[in-house]
C-alpha cells in the first residue's frame, strides 16, 4: 500500500496524472464493451420476437422489411458473422 503522506508533490501528481490516463483508457475499453453488449441485447430480444410469430407474421414482416428496403441475412450476411474481406 502506497503512503501518500510520505510523498512529495511531484510524486503524487506523477501518480494522479498515470491513473488519470488509465481511467481514461478503461473508459474507452468499457464504451466498447456496452456498445457490443447493446448490439447483443437488441439481436437476442429481436431474435425472441421472431420465435414468438406465426408463420403468417414472419411472412409479413418479411413483405415489410423487403417493402422499405432493408436488406435480408442473404445479402448483408448473417448477424455475428465477419464482413467480406476480413
Amino acid at each position: 500500500m502506497n503512503k501518500y503522506e510520505d510523498m512529495t508533490i511531484e510524486q503524487l501528481e506523477e501518480i494522479n496524472n498515470k491513473m488519470g490516463a488509465k481511467r481514461l483508457e478503461i473508459k474507452g475499453e468499457q464504451s466498447k464493451v456496452v456498445a457490443v453488449l447493446d448490439a447483443k441485447k437488441t439481436e437476442k430480444k429481436a431474435a425472441e420476437k421472431l420465435a414468438a410469430m406465426t408463420d403468417n407474421e414472419k411472412k409479413a414482416l418479411a413483405r415489410v422489411i423487403e417493402a422499405e428496403g432493408i436488406e435480408s441475412a442473404e445479402a448483408v450476411g448473417e448477424p455475428g458473422g465477419l464482413a467480406v474481406g476480413e
